[in-house]
């Protein structure tokens, strides 16, 4: 049976499992990188068309925004940070309504092919991140944090971590709201989920997908997330809910998390 999740996440980060995360993106990216973010099976092979790619981006930005709104976040729309950008579409459509947007990705071929994409956007910006931290991004200066589809691909310990940096720049007023995997359903997919581990599981994805580079699936700890907001008092949980983008088998969840501190409080230290 794979070791429990809040277990995992209050390990340290492995740098061992940055790197190979980073190999793992960057075969991605060349070889299929449209593809390895929106997976439709009819779609491999390069056969997403980029302009139908990039706009399904934009409802998924104008709902996540309007039930952010509704709550009354974030407050100011001066930086927006799509975490895991990929190649960009989600990070293009934040860039209709922030001053700015960046997009941050740990493969550097995901990052040229968002900056070729979006090479018309003049107020977005593409970093490669290949660290534990959000390098470069100062404390207490993001107004939304948005993260999609992208933890739930990274190892526990290391996305808790990231989940951490959230934390950390995000702006008095601001919100971040990111989607994460759970666990497991009751399922016959959610039974072979939780008892073959990924090393077992990314044979089988080989074969289907017909790759050499595959991406995996792992599991964060919901309540250990609580326990390690706690500990930042001008945090809020304003909300938490079901999220079905994992797939079938995995019990997928959103949190959104403000920051109520007074301007100019402190939010957190870099890692």
């Amino acid at each position: 049976m794979k070791p429990d999740a809040s277990d995992v996440a209050t390990r340290p980060p492995n740098p061992t499992e940055l790197e190979r995360l980073r190999r793992v993106w960057e075969t991605l990216g060349r070889d299929d990188p449209l593809w390895a973010v929106l997976s439709q099976a009819d779609k491999r092979g390069r056969r997403w068309d980029a302009r139908e790619f990039l706009a399904t981006g934009r409802p998924e930005i104008e709902a996540r925004l309007a039930a952010l709104g509704a709550s009354g976040y974030p407050r100011r729309r001066t930086l927006a940070l799509d975490f895991g950008c990929g190649a960009g579409r989600l990070t293009r459509s934040l860039a209709a309504y922030f001053e700015r947007a960046i997009g941050i990705d740990v493969s550097s071929s995901m990052v040229d092919t968002a900056r070729r994409l979006n090479a018309d956007v003049g107020n977005v910006e593409f970093r490669c991140n290949a660290s534990p931290c959000l390098e470069g991004i100062a404390d207490a200066s993001v107004d939304l944090v948005f993260s999609h589809i992208t933890l739930q691909h990274i190892p526990a310990a290391l996305a808790a971590g990231y989940i951490d940096e959230f934390y950390r720049v995000l702006a008095p007023g601001g919100v971040a709201a990111f989607q994460f995997v759970a666990g497991v359903d009751r399922s016959w997919r959610g039974k072979v989920f939780e008892h073959v581990p990924n090393v077992g599981l990314n044979l089988m994805r080989r074969i289907a997908w017909r790759r050499s580079a595959v991406f995996e699936m792992h599991a964060l700890s919901e309540p250990e997330l609580a326990r390690r907001l706690l500990a930042r008092p001008h945090l809020r949980l304003v909300d938490a809910s079901d999220d079905a983008a994992a797939g079938k088998g995995w019990v997928g969840r959103r949190w959104v998390v403000a920051n109520d501190a007074a301007r100019g409080d402190g939010s957190g230290r870099a890692c």
